[in-house]
């Protein structure tokens, strides 16, 4: 199925597809550097080249990506993308990035939360998220949402020569209602 990335709104985002230069703007530094894996997190800045064509990964098939946006200033300040549909389980996969000026805030929870309403709505069973070990921010995002763990990767990676644990949550259609029904 082809997907287009609709604009969504929430109390203080919007989300919405974004241009190279709002790409530009939200990885202003190299993201692998800010993530706390292996204890690295510095602000280098990213080299432009490495995120060309990020706009138009939206066009792909089976993707949904979004920029967010500061409701009141336009100013564009992380991204969102959904793509990686398990057929077998009825699940999309969604992975996050915030400037690191706007972390903190509660931004990237309340949006994925709404891009989350969005994939349910689409008739999705289940969303799925993952972290690699040392990033707590997008550890605590993930548990902030109800997200469950599932699945374990030791050595899903190498940096620096060491080998990097990814640890896969997920999250049911009925669970993240139910979640939102304890809220109110």
């Amino acid at each position: 199925m082809k997907y287009t990335t609709p604009m969504l709104a929430t109390e203080r985002l919007i989300l919405k597809r974004g241009t190279f230069e709002d790409f530009q703007k939200v990885y202003e530094y190299d993201f692998r550097k800010l993530r706390d894996i292996c204890g690295e997190c510095e602000y280098e800045k990213l080299d432009p080249k490495l995120i060309e064509g990020f706009e138009l990964y939206a066009d792909d098939e089976d993707v949904l990506n979004w920029i967010l946006f500061l409701k009141d200033t336009n100013e564009p300040i992380g991204d969102l993308v959904a793509d990686r549909i398990d057929h077998e389980q009825n699940s999309i996969e969604i992975a996050y990035n915030l400037h690191p000026d706007y972390w903190g805030h509660g931004y990237m929870p309340e949006a994925v939360k709404e891009a989350m309403k969005y994939l349910f709505d689409l008739g999705f069973d289940s969303i799925v998220c993952a972290y690699d070990e040392g990033n707590v921010k997008s550890k605590r995002v993930i548990e902030k949402l109800g997200f469950n763990h599932y699945k374990t990767v030791l050595n899903s990676w190498v940096k620096n020569g060491i080998p990097i644990t990814s640890y896969n949550y997920i999250i049911s259609k009925a669970d993240f209602e139910n979640k939102a029904q304890n809220e109110q």
